[in-house]
């Protein structure tokens, strides 16, 4: 069956979404990866900044079209407040702050006889923040990431792929073409995101709900950062010792 066929039901809205997700921001994030670890703290921080106001306007987009269309939004993971299964995995996320805390307070104990590890760690991924002030744009980054990408990689994409094989079809090329986003972290980085985008993408199946998924997505991010930053300021204060 040819793809125009599959995808008849598709808009032109649709088509665009979905070669954004899949070829655009693939190659903006390749593009970007050469650039980031050379980034001094300016220009990192307005590329955070860019990419705060670039994912926002995605989600916007998103929602608009999927508005345009007529097509419910509970379809999307935007019912509220969300049913059975969405509720229970949105207080599950909110388990995951005292948890973030408690890592984070246990953090020097648990990186003491592996900081150069865990720094090389950090220094691959390369988006993480350096500096307070980068923390503060950073922890935007993350609130963001977890509205835009669930909508766009979870929400929009599964739905947009049902057509090529199913449910178990759409979960996989949405968790490869999430991990495609992010390879600014390199080709090793590839593997690590489109698993975490599986488990995301899984759950948005099981629950039918997007609301959990932002909050632990951007809670995960959110502890990211502050970690990433943390063991910096380790890393500082074993250098000065």
């Amino acid at each position: 069956m040819q793809l125009a066929t599959l995808f008849a039901d598709r808009s032109l809205a649709d088509h665009a979404l979905a070669f954004l997700a899949i070829v655009v921001m693939p190659a903006l994030s390749v593009v970007s990866g050469r650039k980031i670890g050379k980034a001094g703290e300016a220009s990192l921080k307005a590329r955070y900044l860019l990419t705060v106001l670039r994912g926002m306007a995605i989600a916007v987009a998103v929602v608009f079209v999927w508005s345009r269309s007529g097509r419910s939004f509970s379809q999307l993971g935007l019912d509220w407040p969300p049913h059975s299964w969405g509720l229970y995995a949105l207080f599950a996320s909110c388990v995951l702050i005292p948890l973030i805390v408690l890592q984070l307070l246990f953090l020097p104990r648990l990186v003491r006889n592996k900081l150069p590890e865990v720094i090389k760690q950090i220094d691959e991924l390369k988006i993480l923040p350096r500096t307070g002030n980068e923390l503060m744009l950073f922890l935007l980054v993350a609130i963001s990431a977890g509205i835009w990408e669930e909508l766009m990689y979870r929400g929009f994409l599964v739905w947009y792929l049902l057509p090529l094989g199913g449910t178990v079809a759409a979960v996989v090329l949405s968790s490869l073409i999430f991990g495609a986003g992010h390879l600014y972290q390199g080709w090793k980085g590839l593997p690590r995101t489109a698993a975490i985008g599986l488990v995301f993408a899984t759950g948005f199946v099981l629950t039918g709900s997007l609301w959990w998924a932002m909050l632990a997505h951007a809670l995960v991010d959110i502890y990211g950062g502050l970690a990433g930053w943390r063991v910096r300021r380790l890393q500082s204060a074993h250098a000065g010792t």
